[in-house]
């Protein structure tokens, strides 16, 4: 950067055109690296933000002129320093977070800093009374500055798309560190970046890895990709359209699908999770499991996954208990009338019951 004198801080003040123009190209460099990281976001340099913070940047290093107060071009430029800075924030935070208020970004990030950077975190923590107290957030409005905070890289962007706003370049194509900028100009949010790329594709190759219903069901449930979100609202009858299964099988889906990818996210393979191992006694001989295939979920469980339907014969039901609970789950939750004159019929009998004991 081009030296600067305490005489041309004090021309500048003053409002001498040269010396003024002298400032604004002695920081020029300062106001481009200051600018750089504001303009980077989940790992990708947007290139129209950048040339724009960079015009902020300008404007905000004369506005740093008409009030600084000091004398000496080193407190100049510490003051300036800092006023750049405020203003690229809240412009990055302005054009970045559509959707959300300036408030609600700056409270969101202020919860996902106390919240080491993890976002869901920081979308209960800004919502919940107890740590906001008047200045808590609904969880619509949390879940939203969240996504804004996000970016435009949910899970449905796949690796080698083409960025908005980076001139038809990929993602990553701008990157010049491991974390996506000069080492010197690294900053939290820029680590926290990377480590969410890294968790977003081993998800994304992780939900390859699942069989197609358990896939289907997972995503449709956390409203990944184009799935709509039908877990945040129950609706275990759009899961059930998503994946392809009967609705009273959609819990013992997701049990099996949580299983199958919490493996697979660990490096072990979905066919350990799937298949139904032998029973090795204390001898070390292997019983083979007896299995049968549910007609809901049609994933092979053990026998004692099933209902005993005839205690006789030792049939068992044809769908699994896990599906039989959904079912039953499901009847309850769209018949709360017939539940309720069930319930009122049990404790009748009942009473008839202890009525009639009570007599003999």
């Amino acid at each position: 950067m081009v030296e600067l004198t305490d005489e041309q801080i004090t021309a500048a003040k003053a409002n001498d055109i040269a010396a003024v123009t002298a400032i604004i190209e002695a920081t020029e460099e300062r106001v481009r690296q200051i600018a750089w990281p504001h303009a980077t976001r989940v790992g990708t340099h947007d290139a129209a933000l950048f040339e724009e913070l960079i015009q902020v940047g300008r404007v905000a290093v004369w506005e740093a002129l008409t009030r600084f107060e000091g004398e000496t071009a080193a407190q100049f430029f510490a003051f300036m320093n800092s006023t750049v800075k405020g203003k690229l924030s809240d412009e990055r935070r302005r054009q970045t977070r559509q959707g959300v208020s300036q408030s609600a970004a700056a409270r969101f990030e202020m919860a996902l800093s106390l919240c080491d950077g993890k976002p869901f975190d920081a979308e209960k923590y800004v919502a919940d009374r107890a740590h906001m107290h008047d200045r808590a957030m609904s969880p619509e409005l949390a879940r939203a500055a969240r996504l804004s905070w996000q970016g435009q890289e949910p899970l449905s962007m796949r690796e080698g798309e083409i960025c908005a706003g980076v001139d038809g370049s990929t993602r990553l194509s701008f990157l010049t560190s491991d974390v996506g900028i000069p080492d010197d100009l690294i900053e939290p949010r820029d680590v926290i970046s990377a480590e969410r790329r890294i968790v977003v594709d081993r998800v994304r190759e992780t939900l390859d890895a699942l069989p197609t219903q358990q896939e289907a069901a997972l995503s449709s449930y956390y409203g990944i990709g184009d799935y709509p979100d039908f877990g945040a609202a129950d609706d275990a009858r759009g899961i059930a359209a998503v994946a392809d299964v009967p609705v009273g099988a959609v819990e013992s889906l997701l049990e099996h699908a949580h299983k199958a990818f919490r493996t697979a996210y660990l490096g072990g393979s979905v066919a350990d999770v799937t298949a139904v191992t032998d029973v090795v006694d204390e001898t070390g001989q292997a019983t083979p499991v007896e299995t049968k295939e549910c007609k809901s979920c049609s994933l092979a469980k053990p026998l004692d996954e099933f209902y005993v339907r005839n205690k006789a014969t030792g049939a068992r039901m044809a769908a699994c208990k896990s599906c039989k609970r959904g079912a039953t789950k499901m009847f309850r939750k769209d018949n709360p009338e017939a539940r309720a004159a069930h319930k009122r019929t049990s404790r009748a009998n009942a009473k008839a019951a202890a009525a009639s004991g009570g007599a003999a």
